[in-house]
């Protein structure tokens, strides 16, 4: 049966519409805000958008409308490729690294657009204004939300924000490595060990520059592939062996750092190992007075034995047994675990068991494991 082709209303009958006829766009009804923009029904403007369209109707050409898409389609309809010829040819400024911060914006990259605006606050120029230090600790804060993400992270690599971090922490500037065919920066292949010579620095810039690095290399393959290619792991090593020594708080971040450089690429680790001032400084770094120092470099010492990176007998003759009973005995309940892990790993010794004993290991092993 055909479809019914009338409705009842009220005891009438009213036939039912056979097609759909379609108004012009200047006939719909716009509202902004709950206020009334255009009146489709009578086709005219209202409130600051009648004005608006006076000014458009009376000027040569147009003005822009109140939307993105009317300025869009205004600045096509107006751009003229022989006026932009005429400018560049009578010397008019090119685009400045403003501009490109708005277009970044409008085109839907708020991520990079902001990251480049906050490595500007870290330039000489910037940190000597009045309030350029305070300005450049958010900017590395907002810098390391972004590169939580590791797309964000890969993206603050590419705008210089490795070069930008290792200048925080007193490395001298250096040119960014050419990328080759597959978008992979070289590795570091120089036999050279010598550390590189820091110069001033902040010590609140360089632990915010050392914490962004730390996020940034988490997993991180193709951030990692730059640390190495911009020696970012000596750096860190030369500033853990600054003389006078940094600050705890640079210690523990550029510590923090380099561990999860080393933990997440097996090349950063073995780079690390090579140099001869590395076993060394993890050694001093293992017994240092503060908690967090040891329980940092107790872990990272453990998780290079678990991936067979360190061997026992490298490790054995940098670590006294003494370092490992007391830090089994401290109040800290992680820096006990890596400390009785590594007496563990370390006991198939027979030296070490002996120095163990000597320094009445049966006991403090004992308190450690049950306190």
């Amino acid at each position: 049966s055909e479809p019914a082709r009338e409705v009842e209303f009220d005891g009438q009958k009213y036939p039912l519409p056979s097609q759909v006829l379609e108004q012009a766009p200047n006939r719909t009804t716009v509202y902004t805000a709950g206020k009334l923009v255009y009146d489709g029904t009578t086709g005219e403007h209202a409130g600051d958008s009648a004005m608006l369209a006076r000014v458009s109707a009376a000027a040569p050409g147009g003005a822009p409308g109140a939307s993105l898409t009317e300025m869009l389609q205004w600045g096509i309809a107006n751009s003229s490729a022989a006026e932009l010829e005429k400018r560049a040819a009578q010397g008019e400024r090119p685009p400045q690294r403003l501009d490109q911060e708005i277009l970044d914006m409008l085109l839907g990259q708020p991520a990079v657009a902001s990251m480049r605006s906050a490595l500007g606050k870290l330039n000489p120029t910037e940190l000597a204004k009045p309030d350029g230090m305070d300005a450049a600790l958010a900017a590395l804060e907002e810098l390391e939300y972004y590169c939580e993400s590791v797309d964000h992270a890969n993206d603050f690599a590419k705008i210089g924000g490795i070069q930008d971090a290792l200048r925080c922490i007193g490395v001298p500037p250096q040119p960014q490595p050419a990328e080759d065919e597959g978008n992979e920066v070289p590795l570091e292949a120089s036999s050279d060990t010598a550390l590189p010579e820091l110069g001033p620095h902040e010590p609140e810039l360089a632990a915010a520059a050392c914490s962004i690095l730390a996020v940034c290399s988490q997993n991180n393959p193709t951030f990692q592939r730059g640390c190495l290619a911009l020696r970012v792991h000596r750096a860190l090593l030369a500033l853990l062996n600054s003389h006078p020594p940094a600050s705890a708080a640079v210690v523990q971040k550029a510590l923090l750092a380099l561990s999860a450089l080393m933990r997440s690429s097996a090349e950063a680790a073995a780079a690390v190992l090579a140099l001869p001032q590395a076993m060394p400084c993890f050694a001093r770094l293992a017994a240092d007075e503060d908690v967090k120092t040891r329980r940092r470099t107790l872990f990272l010492l453990l998780c290079l034995l678990r991936d067979f990176t360190l061997s026992p007998g490298t490790l054995r003759p940098m670590l006294p047994p003494s370092v490992l009973l007391e830090a089994a005995s401290n109040s800290d309940a992680d820096l006990r675990e890596s400390a009785l892990q590594l007496t563990l790993a370390l006991s198939g010794d027979g030296d070490f068991r002996r120095e163990v004993r000597e320094a009445g290991g049966g006991e403090r092993l004992f308190v450690g494991l049950f306190q």
